[in-house]
């Protein structure tokens, strides 16, 4: 029994915008942003159980997308090995704003863009477990199930990007 494409949509209008701010910090792309995003919802459309809404709805969406590009990646590097494609790196993202702000908002947007540099700046091994774990909610188990790997790596992980987060952004300012 697939998941009722009504519960789909009514998931799409309730968390998509969720949904797809992590896809972009997982991607760090738009294009690439929009297809994760869009694989999902077709992902959780063709999944044989319900979407319990009750037990963190955007979380698992967020997971869906996480093994989906976890996947992707995987297959992007091992074709790679096979057949060497140049990247031109045309996937930044462009952050203008034409606000004035005040000192303590210039501070905070100038902080927020430090830290979103610094987790960019991640593995990827380190940046999806953090990325799933404030972002979405998400409790080690459930990151261990989605990534298939054992809670005590997340467990590492996490603490391993914490610590290159505390060590990039200036020691205590950033307490995790």
């Amino acid at each position: 029994m697939a998941v009722d494409p009504q519960e789909v949509e009514r998931l799409v209008y309730a968390y998509g915008s969720r949904v797809y701010t992590f896809c972009r910090k997982l991607t760090w792309s738009q294009a690439d942003a929009d297809d994760l995003y869009q694989q999902t919802f077709l992902r959780v459309l063709n999944m044989s159980q319900q979407i319990d809404q009750a037990n963190n709805p955007a979380g698992l969406l967020m997971a869906v997308a996480a093994r989906i590009w976890h996947d992707e990646r995987k297959k992007y590097a091992r074709r790679q090995r096979i057949a060497p494609i140049q990247d031109d790196g045309s996937g930044e993202l462009n952050n203008v704003s034409s606000a004035i702000l005040t000192d303590h908002e210039f501070e905070e947007k100038q902080r927020n863009t430090e830290v979103r540099k610094a987790v960019q700046d991640l593995p990827e091994k380190l940046r999806v477990p953090i990325l799933l774990y404030y972002m979405s909610d998400l409790p080690v188990h459930e990151i261990a199930k989605t990534l298939r790997i054992p809670e005590g790596t997340v467990k590492s992980r996490l603490h391993q990007a914490r610590e290159k987060l505390k060590k990039e952004l200036g020691g205590s300012q950033y307490d995790g």
